[in-house]
């Protein structure tokens, strides 16, 4: 009986997440609200109190369910055999999901989250989350042989959180006018390019040791 309860919870708080994501698309983290979420819904203000208290709670409720959408990421991720192929599912999966939100990018660098304590909190979880994971995929090709020897995993993280947050803010200034997912094989062929053990490190490796 408790679950038959617990699913129009469920249910109502996910259609929320998805009003949350089109009002800081088209408006940004300032214009979130009780009152803007209820008006959406159809329902009254007091209704969203069941929910939710605070503008802060929806927010960081919102916030844990971007990082919940980049733990499925990762499991997918993970299925890849060769580091080449988890990177190329992360730029595919990270880049489908921008397209369906169209607010991650605005995530980043939004005042709003940056002037709250709480918030800034709950962001830099889910972005360091996000960053120790590629890291692991990276580090682990390393150990493999997939990745060459001098590179550094946390920088390259960098580098590859940085090719998907500038491809998002090109693609929405050019008003979405292109398949952002699109440009997966494209992002992913030049930063595995990168990453990838030269032939002849391969070859010397191997024999290093005659």
């Amino acid at each position: 009986m408790g679950k038959a309860q617990r699913k129009p919870v469920e249910k109502r708080k996910e259609e929320i997440f998805y009003i949350i994501t089109q009002i800081i698309s088209e408006r940004g983290f300032s214009a979130v609200s009780t009152t803007e979420i209820a008006k959406r819904l159809g329902v009254s203000q007091p209704a969203i109190y069941k929910y939710f208290r605070s503008k802060d709670e929806l927010i960081i409720y919102f916030l844990d369910q971007v990082k919940e959408n980049l733990k499925k990421i990762i499991k997918s991720a993970k299925k890849g055999k060769t580091t080449e192929e988890k990177l190329k599912i992360l730029y595919k999966e990270h880049l489908k999901l921008i397209e369906v939100t169209k607010v991650l990018p605005r995530i980043v660098f939004a005042d709003e989250i940056h002037l709250g304590k709480d918030k800034k909190s709950k962001l830099r979880e889910v972005i360091f989350f996000y960053k120790r994971n590629i890291e692991q995929f990276i580090t682990e090709g390393k150990e493999k042989g997939e990745v060459k020897k001098d590179i550094n995993p946390e920088l390259a993280t960098r580098f590859f959180l940085g090719s998907i947050i500038s491809s998002s803010l090109y693609w929405m200034l050019s008003d979405m006018n292109y398949s952002l997912s699109g440009e997966t094989d494209t992002l992913a062929d030049f930063f595995t390019e990168i990453l990838k053990t030269e032939p002849e490190e391969e070859f010397s490796d191997k024999y290093e040791t005659y």
